[in-house]
């Protein structure tokens, strides 16, 4: 009896859903609120975009490059000892001084300090060792080893500059900001033609574009998909006149 009576509110409920105005509206609202937190996240990516990010780094144009020198491992057992006295110079890649030279200490540290920020050539030298060349920008690395090994002469230069991908990021998260404000936009789309009642196939695609504006993370999409959910009860709506819905509210009440 009690199953009977849960199953004709439901079947009433429904039909009442399906054919109440006020029903496909707040389906639609709900799209457009979920929408709209959509855009204002699309806003406020772009207000921190990347490229501000690389605007205020390029702004810091010194770094200090810290390295220590080392001999190189011969075994196991041998190399590794820490290298005082040896001589090191900064070049630029012209080949003019830019900072040097300088002598490591007792325990083979160096430091160079308010260095400019670029391509710089870094030539190690010292009597008995082979010559040690590194291509760096200085801030890169915290800190730079270098091993030298007994003998004469130099060894190859060895480019420690890293390929920056830091621009190829900031377009990438242009575009991010710049397609969540365009499914924001579609959500908002689908709201107005669902609140009109047209094109149900148009507003559900479009609801569904807006579901990847994720605004509020979680928050946007789960209410539009609530909407979309109420939406998709009163399909029967979409492109009927007012006379044609009211005939359905009185045939959905009358369902018993």
């Amino acid at each position: 009896m009690v199953r009977e009576r849960v199953t004709e509110g439901v079947i009433e409920w429904r039909g009442q859903i399906r054919a109440d105005p006020a029903a496909r509206k707040a389906g639609s609202f709900l799209i457009g609120i979920g929408s709209t937190m959509g855009v204002v996240l699309g806003l406020l990516l772009i207000s921190v975009n990347p490229s501000d990010l690389l605007a205020d780094s390029a702004s810091d144009r010194t770094a200090t490059l810290n390295g220590m020198v080392i001999e190189a491992l011969e075994s196991d057992k041998e190399g590794g000892e820490p290298i005082g006295n040896a001589t090191l110079t900064l070049f630029d890649m012209d080949g003019s001084v830019h900072r040097g030279p300088i002598l490591s200490d007792s325990s083979g540290r160096f430091s160079f300090d308010e260095v400019k920020r670029d391509d710089m050539r870094l030539e190690v030298d010292m009597e008995g060792k082979i010559s040690e060349y590194r291509l760096l920008v200085p801030g890169d690395s915290s800190q730079i080893v270098i091993s030298m090994s007994q003998g004469n002469g130099s060894s190859d230069v060895i480019d420690l500059r890293g390929e920056s991908h830091l621009d190829d990021s900031a377009l990438l998260g242009t575009l991010i900001a710049f397609g969540t404000i365009l499914a924001g936009l579609a959500g908002i789309s689908a709201s107005v033609s669902g609140y009109q009642g047209k094109a149900y196939r148009r507003t559900q695609l479009f609801a569904f574009i807006g579901l990847w504006s994720r605004g509020g993370v979680f928050i946007g999409p789960f209410m539009i998909l609530l909407g979309m959910a109420i939406i998709s009860s009163t399909r029967i709506q979409f492109e009927k006149k007012p006379d044609q819905v009211a005939e359905i509210a009185v045939d959905a009440s009358q369902v018993v």
